[in-house]
């Protein structure tokens, strides 16, 4: 990010104030930033670190929003959820703004005049909600602003290529260098394991290495529990992408996309400087709790799920799905986890297995339909009208009176049928699905 400590920015327009002088300060600081970059595009800066700056600003404009959104939450604010809203708009907006553009110096510089004028925008639009409240309630957000954990220093999100051709590493290292990016090249997948790999990175990993291949280098990291962000790469038939994928399901390993060798360079180079701003703002989002939850260190009970599957402590979280060729996000993958109130935050691999056992599955599966209509009626008033996609098991193909059910609650819900896609996960035909797919890949790639 540019130096914090210049103090040339943009005139601070008196329209802008909001009424609460500590929101308007941090206004002040978020114009600061982005005024800086610009002019640092104006003094010949490289278009590497132009494009850095932009992603930085996207990141930490969605950083200044979730603060103030729990802010609003500590003071019971009544514009909160509207300015949830435009917030979320505003981000999606500034995501495919980048996105759409050429990787040039010029092109950096319209992108930061072009993101003040989106935020100056928002200010005289959502903000300006503040100054609609009573002085009592701006006080409490002074005090509220006074108590806040400042915004954390932006998060960063490391590339990696695991690949056994070397030829294929440098390629993928020069594209990735194009979207003004960095990364690192492995071609032994046995010595990648051993590298320190964080939950926010991002992974390209071939399939077939000799060593050792990439379902065995996802298996590896997850019993580590290591959560990274996976880039699928095959030189196979769409079988084995589309299989390895059913795998990291599975275990809940988040795969964002399927590539078939040779890559299409145009497409990915934009791609991948998506995604690295799609993982950079969730993290931030997570980093900006105010409590944050940790797994669950004890086991969870048959009697904890049925409560909780009563209770809705089912909870759905979302991986996005990207169109290649635009940088839209077209669909949500939803990704159910339990949040109980003693245990926190419980994965599927401790609840799914014992729904099944004890005829719970279809009680659970309509809860995430549930959650799901709701949550695709959350994204429409924010302006995103995606597809969301939800697992469900085999055995959920026994309740017969299942579709009906669906249908009936999405037409109470005013959600159209085709808004949510039904994929079945297998586990309760196979034994262990993640075990036979890890089995059947490996002995195909194997040949």
């Amino acid at each position: 990010m540019p130096n914090k400590t210049t103090k040339q920015t943009w005139p601070w327009a008196l329209d802008l104030n909001t009424g609460v002088s500590a929101i308007d300060n941090e206004h002040q600081q978020l114009l600061q930033l982005i005024y800086q970059a610009h002019l640092l595009a104006e003094q010949g800066a490289s278009t590497t670190e132009l494009l850095q700056h932009a992603r930085d600003l996207i990141v930490y404009t969605a950083a200044y929003f979730k603060r103030e959104q729990h802010i609003m939450q500590a003071v019971n604010h009544p514009a909160l959820e509207s300015t949830c809203t435009a917030q979320a708009v505003l981000i999606q907006d500034l995501q495919q703004d980048f996105n759409s553009r050429s990787f040039t110096k010029d092109s950096m510089s319209d992108f930061f005049i072009s993101l003040k004028d989106h935020l100056v925008t928002h200010i005289k639009a959502a903000d300006k909600n503040f100054t609609a409240v009573s002085h009592p309630l701006n006080s409490k957000i002074e005090t509220a602003l006074s108590r806040a954990e400042p915004l954390a220093a932006i998060n960063t999100v490391d590339i990696y290529i695991v690949d056994d051709e070397q030829q294929h590493v440098d390629l993928m290292v020069e594209m990735i260098s194009i979207a003004g990016l960095s990364a690192t090249g492995f071609t032994s997948a046995s010595l990648f394991v051993n590298h320190p790999i964080a939950n926010t990175d991002i992974i390209l990993l071939d399939l077939n290495m000799p060593d050792m291949d990439g379902i065995e280098v996802m298996r590896t990291l997850y019993d580590k529990g290591c959560m990274p962000t996976y880039i699928l790469v095959s030189g196979f038939d769409e079988r084995v992408l589309h299989s390895a994928k059913q795998f990291a399901d599975a275990k809940n390993i988040l795969v964002a996309k399927k590539l078939s060798k040779p890559i299409n360079t145009k497409e990915f180079i934009h791609y991948i400087s998506q995604l690295q701003i799609e993982v950079r703002v969730a993290q931030t989002c997570i980093q900006a709790q105010q409590k944050p939850t940790s797994p669950a260190k004890d086991k969870l009970t048959l009697k904890q799920l049925k409560a909780a599957i009563a209770e809705h402590q089912l909870v759905l979280f979302y991986q996005p799905k990207l169109d290649m060729r635009s940088g839209k996000t077209i669909g949500f993958e939803a990704l159910v986890r339990l949040q109980h109130p003693e245990l926190g935050l419980v994965f599927p691999d401790q609840f799914i297995a014992m729904a099944e056992e004890n005829d719970l599955i279809s009680a659970l599966t309509y809860e995430v339909f549930r959650l799901a209509t709701e949550d695709y009626l959350i994204f429409c008033d924010a302006g995103i009208k995606p597809f969301i996609s939800i697992n469900i098991s085999a055995k959920d193909l026994l309740d017969l009176s299942m579709p009906e059910r669906f249908a009936a609650l999405a037409k109470e819900k005013g959600v159209p049928p085709e808004a949510i896609t039904i994929e079945l996960t297998e586990t309760a035909i196979l034994k262990s699905v993640s075990d036979s797919l890890d089995i059947l890949n490996r002995l195909r790639m194997k040949g």
